[in-house]
């Protein structure tokens, strides 16, 4: 914390020394040297450094140094523009927008894939196990006249029913 403290002064200080503070950053600082001996003493080092840098022999960079430099910095201007145009689709949605739809897409494949083999799954298990009640259901209308049919004593009172013509005048009367 201290530490980021004196980095803050001294970035403070060397904005003044460049003239690149606003007005009231320029007055604290001024303020800053009247009061403080320590802060005059820190702002006068650096102006002495900066007139000895000042001193030192100008180099001037090699054709080939400032070509390669510049395009480095092309390449990464163009890296920087394919990758902002590949964050945008063809709608005009951030990379972030488009990751989220295809998690949405995701989870509802999954859904309707666990729908599926949910309906699969009791389709097949309908076809592979019997059902205990079909044989009852073909037999529903014996099992509905399994009273009446108790009470006949023999197959040969059903026949002669059949020849009096009973059946017949109960199947009249039950249309």
């Amino acid at each position: 914390m201290k530490k980021e403290s004196k980095e803050q002064e001294l970035e403070k200080l060397v904005a003044y020394l460049d003239g690149e503070v606003s007005d009231q950053e320029a007055i604290e600082v001024e303020q800053s040297l009247s009061n403080d001996e320590k802060t005059r003493a820190h702002v006068d080092g650096l102006e002495r450094t900066w007139e000895l840098l000042d001193k030192l022999p100008i180099t001037k960079a090699s054709d080939e140094f400032t070509n390669k430099t510049l395009s480095t910095i092309k390449t990464v201007q163009l890296e920087a523009q394919a990758n902002e145009s590949q964050d945008r689709s063809g709608l005009g949605l951030s990379k972030q927008s488009q990751q989220q739809i295809w998690k949405v897409a995701v989870a509802g494949g999954w859904m309707i894939g666990l729908a599926c083999s949910i309906f699969l799954g009791y389709v097949v298990t309908n076809q592979w196990l019997p059902d205990e009640s079909e044989p009852l259901l073909k037999e529903l209308s014996f099992i509905e006249n399994l009273d009446t049919y108790s009470e006949v004593q023999s197959l040969e009172f059903l026949k002669d029913l059949q020849q009096s013509g009973t059946f017949d005048e109960t199947a009249q009367q039950q249309k």
